[in-house]
């Protein structure tokens, strides 16, 4: 008996026979290949890309320089609130914020700089101020911070001028906020002086009424004119005492005691309670008059606005890099599609022929 292994016969197209790989296999390998292609092409145009990077480095660094782009400078302040008293439930901070973003701020600062001019924007021209209030906000920076302080920057192409806005701007955030104040404060002064005036028409209806009583009835005082009245209409003696007291005269007084004396007690109640309550409101008032006359600032510098002497805009590095990597893109296109083109007709003549 015979052992033995059993043939294999193989075909012709054996190891003629495409290998299947894997799908991740492929797709790196089609990578692998693509970016070779593209090395390659890199390679093969250099001299052009270097040309081209060249041209786009050396325009850039013109076009960047100050003859074409103005160099803006940056000012700025940091601010903290004070004496500002919020109108509703926002705190002090939204409200310096929302003060400093209003239009009469902004409008004055246009006018007072004459930004129309120094921004070459016609003002002969259709919506002129609609580009001028555009560009003033493209330039104004105002927002709060972190720590509920609020910041101020302004850039301007001249580093004085920027400085100079960012106090004015304070200073008319101050009378912004004083006149505000003011018209708040000045609304409890009228009150306070109308309460005053209503009590001193209380205060003398009741004067007036007491001192009728005073002459027409010979009220001065109750108890003390009860008490002497009383003791000489009743013989009564005490030290200090006149047996020649006229006793008619001391028993007119007891009728007019028991007649008008309750009003009398009654009036002098309430005048000397309205007294206290003019003193009061005459306090008040005072208090109201103080803090319609009075000058407060309402800001805190925690950094003041300086003249920058360092250029912020344009950043001409950061021009230059963009503009060389874009412009290496586009040419780096611009070459691939004349491959492709290149490409399309030979494989047109080959197919044609």
């Amino acid at each position: 008996m015979k052992f033995g292994f059993p043939k294999i016969r193989l075909s012709k197209n054996t190891f003629s026979e495409k290998i299947k790989w894997p799908k991740e296999t492929n797709f790196y390998m089609e990578n692998i290949f693509s970016n070779m292609g593209l090395l390659k092409m890199i390679i093969k145009w250099r001299l052009h890309l270097i040309i081209i990077v060249a041209i786009a480095i050396a325009l850039s660094v013109l076009f960047s320089c100050p003859w074409f782009i103005k160099p803006k400078y940056k000012s700025s302040a940091v601010l903290y609130p004070s004496n500002l008293v919020p109108y509703s439930n926002e705190t002090p901070t939204e409200l310096m914020l929302q003060l400093f973003k209003s239009d009469d701020i902004r409008d004055t600062i246009i006018k007072r700089f004459n930004l129309a001019s120094h921004y070459d924007i016609d003002v002969s021209s259709r919506y002129y101020y609609a580009r001028l209030i555009k560009e003033f906000e493209s330039n104004v920076d105002i927002r709060k911070t972190e720590y509920e302080s609020v910041i101020i920057e302004i850039f301007d192409t001249d580093p004085q001028s920027a400085c100079n806005m960012v106090k004015e701007m304070v200073n008319l955030f101050n009378k912004k906020a004083r006149t505000l104040q003011r018209e708040k404060e000045k609304e409890v002064l009228k009150i306070s002086k109308d309460q005053l005036n209503q009590k001193q028409i209380q205060i003398d209806t009741l004067k007036r009424r007491i001192d009728e009583l005073r002459t027409t009835y010979g009220l001065l005082d109750y108890t003390v004119q009860t008490r002497e009245a009383s003791r000489a209409f009743f013989g009564t003696r005490s030290e200090g005492y006149s047996p020649n007291a006229n006793v008619k005269t001391a028993g007119k007084i007891i009728e007019n005691l028991q007649n008008k004396g309750g009003d009398f007690i009654l009036l002098s109640s309430l005048y000397f309670a309205a007294s206290d309550a003019y003193n009061k409101l005459k306090e008040n008032y005072e208090n109201a008059l103080k803090d319609v006359t009075k000058e407060l600032t309402y800001t805190n510098y925690v950094s003041s606005p300086v003249p920058s002497d360092k250029k912020v805009y344009p950043v001409r590095w950061l021009i230059v890099l963009i503009t060389t990597v874009a412009t290496f893109i586009f040419a780096l296109i611009i070459i691939m599609l004349l491959e492709n083109s290149r490409r399309n007709e030979k494989v047109s003549d080959t197919s044609g022929a």
